[in-house]
């Protein structure tokens, strides 16, 4: 507590300083340094960032193509407080102040692209308006899987000029990408009744560590993959706007795609020799994978179409003017993920999850007051169905003991490794859910001639229901006379439906022209599962998981100084996450159970400045506090002893007082920026981009080894642009540190009941990497 305390008063402190010494500075207005206004639609209605209930970060377009921003893991580097452990395709694990994603769980982050909820990360970032990054729980206005904020991707939006650009980037690492787009008035420059924007991109890329056994193109983390997009709008009338997307994405690797490293306790057990494998350095970015041998490489296509209309409606009875807004759309994917949790070369667990159909359609529908009464308020409705047909193929090497196959303990002494088959056919996922909800604003200066307060309020009511029946699942013994299914089950059936109502409460006061201070409150929730547990001696268990919940208390401040040429926005919250829905791997697969409770505090802090016409500087600033306040569980890489007090021999450690995954306590980024001005011959600008971030603990367990111990991670860029603005080469450094043995996510390996089981990891950042890209447009 004193450590908060300190941290406010600080930063109380240097508000004062500023506040109190901002007329001191002269007025460069008039110089063109004022700080251009930033649009955002984060309360699914345009406003300034400035004035947004909320803790919001955008990236414009500009600087995401400038910083090579191109997916979550790159963009947090500039947004301290976020942590990505993974972004493998369907199971993202992006966490946002503290919390994180359960494994095989709903995410806590509503996932969007042009306002189309995905549940999942779209397409490389190309191309875009902006990106808009909800930090705390908003689930009035994103509904389910909002409880730690959203992150909406925006295309960039057809213009009325035509206009070509592309550019090709070439790496040290055998990285080769190409980028192009085309800008269409199709009736004409200046006639906005119909418009077009094509993009493309096509990237290939060695992996981020090394696999002996494959050639460097087939290594961990490589890809070859490519789209090719199209955005139509059109004006039709003065109060009729359409808006038309469609994607075609291709996604491909050489070997495994998603390969885990074994700990260096691991590699120096002496397990996975015992089981076959062959000995590894302590190198944690060399593996020996073979598990693209028996099941393929990694695949992904899907396609997405959406679209949206806004109906401008003036003068009705009672409700005045209002906007009409639809949007909707429909993704069909296609994609197979290969997997080997051990990185070696024997199938110590090893699998392939087959999708030939997953299917995601969403759509929303709002009502939008578009008054200058002072009572605004949104009325909306959300839809979104999931169907996804899939299988299962899991090999597996490990240590069986008698007790394992139902025999007394008391042969256990007699263990030896065995080869199993876990084959999961005909799995049928269907994920529904629907929501109204509302929100209304009141300017209180303008209904009742108050001082400048605004204040706001929403209700959201959602249903969630899970259906997943399958067709068969068999766990079968491998011996060198045949397979011998010691399970086996057919037409499982699950089922899980929740409802809740969610809301939110806040208060804006704009003292000034340049300030704003608020409160709000909110409730974040996130749906439970229709779950199953696969046991060797039981079969399939029901185990459905309850929804989780969070309450938070926020109180932000956003200003203006210098003549808007420092802007400063600052949030202190507090979070009371109940019923935290955690997960363990375990021989039967990933079970997740409602054991925790916790507490989130936390302080964020963004500063934008532009000193000079030739120099701006971008910092933020995170300090979390997250920690269980109750929670009994089992890691499975620990020895179990007695039970700690108030827990119980299935569930025997006491994590209360443990640091929640993926919070680091502090956290700081800096972007600097600065150009200089050759007159006839161009311009040339340089940048540092540079980020600290104090050490992360992989599971939240109290376990050293899940410790990833405090880093920097920095990149330079020195870009040449011509006067025109049409030709710009840029050369380039990331990850200057070089971090690639860094991993950010853990699991425990099964390597059989009477064995120790041990930690691998994946989610490592990418290497040193240096190269140039030329740009052209026109």
């Amino acid at each position: 507590m004193q450590k908060y305390s300190l941290i406010v008063a600080v930063v109380l402190q240097l508000l004062f300083f500023i506040s109190a010494h901002a007329e001191d500075y002269p007025d460069v207005t008039d110089s063109g340094l004022r700080i251009e206004e930033v649009v955002v639609t984060v309360s699914k209605r345009s406003e300034s960032l400035q004035d947004v209930l909320g803790s919001v970060s955008a990236l414009s377009g500009e600087m995401i193509a400038e910083q090579n921003i191109q997916d979550f893991r790159s963009m947090a580097e500039l947004m301290p407080g976020m942590v990505v452990q993974g972004e493998e395709a369907g199971s993202e694990q992006v966490a946002i102040r503290g919390i994180s994603r359960t494994r095989d769980g709903p995410s806590p982050v509503a996932f969007h692209v042009n306002d189309m909820f995905l549940d999942m990360r779209g397409e490389p970032y190309y191309d875009l308006q902006a990106v808009e990054v909800v930090r705390g729980p908003s689930g009035t206005a994103y509904g389910r899987n909002a409880t730690a904020g959203a992150i909406n991707a925006k295309w960039r939006k057809p213009e009325l000029e035509w206009g070509v650009g592309g550019s090709y980037r070439q790496t040290d690492l055998n990285s080769k990408e190409l980028r192009a787009y085309v800008n269409m008035p199709l009736l004409g420059e200046d006639d906005d009744r119909l418009l077009a924007r094509v993009a493309a991109v096509a990237r290939e890329k060695d992996g981020t560590y090394n696999n002996l056994l494959t050639p460097d193109d087939a290594d961990p983390g490589n890809l070859q993959d490519r789209f090719l997009r199209i955005y139509l709008t059109s004006q039709l009338t003065d109060s009729l706007a359409l808006g038309l997307r469609a994607i075609k994405y291709q996604y491909r690797t050489n070997g495994t795609n998603t390969v885990f490293s074994p700990s260096r306790a691991t590699r120096n057990s002496g397990e996975l020799e015992q089981l076959g494998a062959e000995s590894l350095p302590d190198d944690l970015t060399i593996v020996r994978s073979t598990a693209h041998e028996r099941f393929g490489n990694f695949e992904e296509d899907f396609t997405r179409v959406s679209g949206d209309i806004t109906w401008s409606l003036e003068d009705l009875p009672l409700l005045g003017s209002m906007d009409v807004v639809f949007v909707g759309g429909e993704m069909r994917r296609d994609w197979r993920s290969v997997f080997d949790l051990d990185g070696t070369e024997a199938a110590i667990t090893d699998g392939l999850s087959e999708h030939p159909s997953d299917v995601r359609r969403s759509a929303e529908l709002r009502f939008v007051s578009t008054n200058a009464s002072g009572f605004d308020w949104l009325l909306g409705f959300f839809a979104y169905r999931k169907v996804d047909d899939w299988n299962q193929a899991i090999d597996v090497r490990s240590h069986l003991s008698a007790s394992t196959v139902g025999l007394p303990d008391w042969l256990d002494f007699v263990s030896m490794p065995i080869t199993a088959e876990v084959r999961i056919d005909g799995i049928h996922i269907v994920d529904d859910s629907k929501a109204a909800f509302f929100n209304m604003n009141m300017d209180l200066g303008e209904l009742l001639g108050l001082p400048n307060i605004e204040v706001s309020a929403g209700i959201r009511h959602n249903r969630d229901e899970f259906t997943n029946e399958t067709d068969s699942s068999v766990n079968a013994l491998v011996t060198p006379i045949g397979t011998f299914p010691l399970v086996q089950e057919e037409n499982i059936n699950q089922y899980a439906a929740f409802e809740e109502t969610t809301g939110e409460l806040g208060v804006r006061w704009f003292y000034s022209e340049s300030g704003m201070a608020y409160v709000k409150a909110a409730r974040g929730y996130k749906p439970g599962l229709a779950q199953r547990i696969e046991t060797l001696d039981e079969g399939v268990l029901q185990n459905p998981v309850d929804p989780e919940f969070l309450d938070s208390i926020e109180l932000g401040w956003k200003a203006s100084f210098l003549q808007q040429s420092l802007q400063t926005n600052m949030a202190l919250y507090m979070y009371d996450y109940q019923n935290l829905q955690v997960s363990q791997i375990t021989p039967g697969g990933v079970i997740t159970e409602n054991a925790a409770e916790a507490t989130i505090q936390g302080l964020e802090m963004d500063v934008r400045w532009m000193p000079t016409a030739s120099f701006s500087l971008m910092g933020g600033f995170a300090w979390t506090d997250a920690s269980y306040d109750r929670y009994c569980g089992n890691d499975p890489v620990r020895e179990q002893g007695d039970p700690a007090q108030g827990c119980d021999a299935e569930n025997p450690f006491d994590f209360s007082g443990a640091t929640l995954p993926a919070s680091p306590e502090f956290a700081v980024s800096l972007l600097a920026s600065y150009l200089i001005d050759l007159n006839d011959w161009g311009r040339l600008t340089a940048s540092l981009q540079t980020s600290w971030t104090d050490e992360i603990n992989r599971r939240g367990l109290g376990n050293d080894e899940d410790v990833v111990e405090a880093y920097t991670n920095s990149s330079v860029r020195l870009g040449w642009e011509n006067v025109s603005g049409q030709v710009k080469i840029t050369a380039f450094v990331e990850n200057l540190e070089d971090n690639s043995d860094l991993f950010f996510s853990a699991a425990p390996l099964f390597l059989g009941s009477d064995r120790p089981n041990q930690l691998t990891l994946v989610g490592n950042l990418p290497p040193r990497t240096s190269g140039v890209e030329l740009e052209l447009r026109f």
